[in-house]
């Protein structure tokens, strides 16, 4: 028989583009535990320069492991684990043969089949956009395939199943294979207005849709915990197992967003700033995508930033101490909060910004001071101050298409790493216009996996409850009158300039 399912503990899993982590926590409040591994991506013997790909056993051995060293921490008995929540990475793909044997394990970041990618936008394009909400080509789990069938066709012939990564990793927990319907939609899959895929796509592009398995809806049961991984993990087998959508709208769950007109940022690798309707709202200028959210009869209009944690990361390696990373981050920003907004002239233009998606690809960026130098150099300090403006810019510029595209945003919650940074939140504060409110703990993919998993055992009652918990564990940040109207000239000034970059040729 299976476990009953009915402890007061839940245990979320989030494979994102960096790092796979593992959290045990109660339906709300903070995690109980959390515990992180690096992914390591590695180009394949043989594969074109673009191509990434991670080792499938290895990446679910460090599931694993962080799973039981978020468990030890947590220092509750196994038997309190009611339910299991996963959630992932959007874009990444894993292809299965028959035996359920993983022929490839590729992250977002594999860029194999930029050529195969132009070949969907010009054989489905329009179709791709109106029935997905999403684009371009190059971004999908389609243009992976047809590189498979055009340059390995031994292994486009052996493929059975196609998912993304967290329909994996609960394939893992469970045997049980089918696909998130929001994940398989922002993926370029599945149809927006349904999360099923889209055969109209499939026909035109040669790929038989029977590749992708049965979609299901997020916050449903995938199936129950197997002996083998419940060994693996010291748990008892038959614990359900929940696939909670892709771990950007997870993480508006963990913020409470789930009402129409708001809208939540998960800041990570990249930025998505997310916008919640009560119904599919394409963007004629397809800048904006549209996806469904993980609650039920909500959809989401989507502005990305592209690589913001990234680049924040490049320039703290850049600029810190190897031997004492987090130390000397907290104080740079202690000492980047000290300077008054426009950081002494330096401005940074470091990549993040509105994505257009039909102009993905290289352009120019970088540090502009005021020279000579001599006159006053500037020190880390000032230049991370200056790069936390631009991506408060960055948000600023997304929310205002999103505002021309669908109206008024009533409040914007954030998350994610970059909350960690008391200079970053009290720029931004002072940057947007709608009120800020920010999660007390960075980790809002795991809280919403939680909160998922926890709402699925009770057949989803339970999910207004939970968001509700979620919300209140927000805290507002309030602007200040005199630095938002300095901020508005120098936003003013960071766009002329964005303007004036994409001019320039590398």
């Amino acid at each position: 028989m299976g476990h009953s399912g009915s402890g007061p503990y839940f245990l979320a899993f989030d494979f994102g583009s960096s790092h796979l982590r593992a959290a045990v926590g109660r339906a709300a409040g903070p995690p109980a535990a959390v515990a992180s591994r690096n992914v390591d991506y590695h180009r394949p013997d043989g594969g074109p320069d673009a191509a990434l790909e991670f080792n499938a056993t290895g990446a679910w051995h460090l599931g694993v492991d962080a799973a039981c060293e978020a468990i030890r921490a947590s220092r509750i008995p196994a038997t309190s684990i009611g339910a299991l929540g996963v959630t992932g990475q959007r874009h990444g793909l894993v292809v299965l043969d028959n035996g359920g044997n993983e022929l490839y394990a590729g992250p977002n970041k594999d860029q194999r089949a930029a050529f195969q990618g132009g070949v969907v936008d010009e054989s489905v394009g329009g179709d791709l956009w109106d029935l997905t909400g999403h684009g371009p080509g190059l971004l999908t789990w389609w243009a992976r395939l047809l590189w498979m069938k055009e340059e390995a066709p031994q292994l486009f012939e052996r493929i059975r199943s196609a998912c993304g990564i967290a329909d994996w990793l609960a394939y893992r927990l469970t045997g049980e294979l089918t696909i998130d319907s929001a994940l398989a939609v922002d993926s370029g899959v599945g149809e927006v207005a349904t999360g099923q895929p889209a055969g109209a796509i499939s026909r035109k592009l040669g790929i038989d849709v029977s590749m992708f398995p049965q979609a299901s809806g997020p916050g449903s049961v995938a199936g129950e915990l197997s002996k083998v991984a419940a060994d693996q993990l010291g748990l008892p087998a038959g614990i359900p197992v929940v696939k909670v959508g892709p771990d950007t709208q997870t993480a508006l769950v963990g913020m409470g967003v789930a009402d129409t007109g708001h809208a939540g940022i998960a800041t990570g690798w990249s930025t998505p700033v997310q916008y919640v309707t009560d119904r599919p709202r394409l963007d004629s200028t397809r800048t904006l995508w549209t996806g469904r959210h993980v609650v039920e009869d909500r959809w989401v209009v989507e502005g990305n930033s592209g690589v913001m944690g990234g680049a924040y990361d490049w320039l703290i390696s850049t600029l810190c101490d190897p031997d004492d990373r987090t130390g000397t981050m907290a104080s740079l920003d202690i000492e980047a909060g000290r300077f008054e907004p426009g950081a002494r002239g330096i401005a940074a233009h470091l990549g993040p910004s509105l994505v257009q998606y039909d102009q993905v690809g290289l352009r120019p960026g970088g540090l502009l001071f005021p020279v000579p130098l001599a006159f006053e150099p500037p020190d880390r300090a000032v230049i991370v101050r200056a790069s936390l403006e631009s991506f408060a810019f960055a948000i600023r510029q997304i929310l205002d298409r999103i505002r021309d595209s669908e109206g008024s945003v009533k409040t914007v919650s954030i998350g994610g790493g970059l909350t960690g940074s008391r200079t970053f939140l009290d720029v931004l504060a002072n940057v947007i216009e709608p009120p800020l409110y920010v999660s007390k703990s960075p980790d809002v993919t795991l809280l919403g996996a939680i909160t998922l998993a926890a709402a699925a055992l009770e057949n989803g009652t339970g999910l207004e409850s939970g968001l509700a918990a979620r919300r209140g564990e927000l805290r507002q940040l309030d602007p200040s009158p005199t630095m938002a109207e300095e901020y508005r000239y120098l936003y003013d000034a960071w766009l002329s300039r964005e303007q004036k970059l994409l001019e320039l040729e590398l």
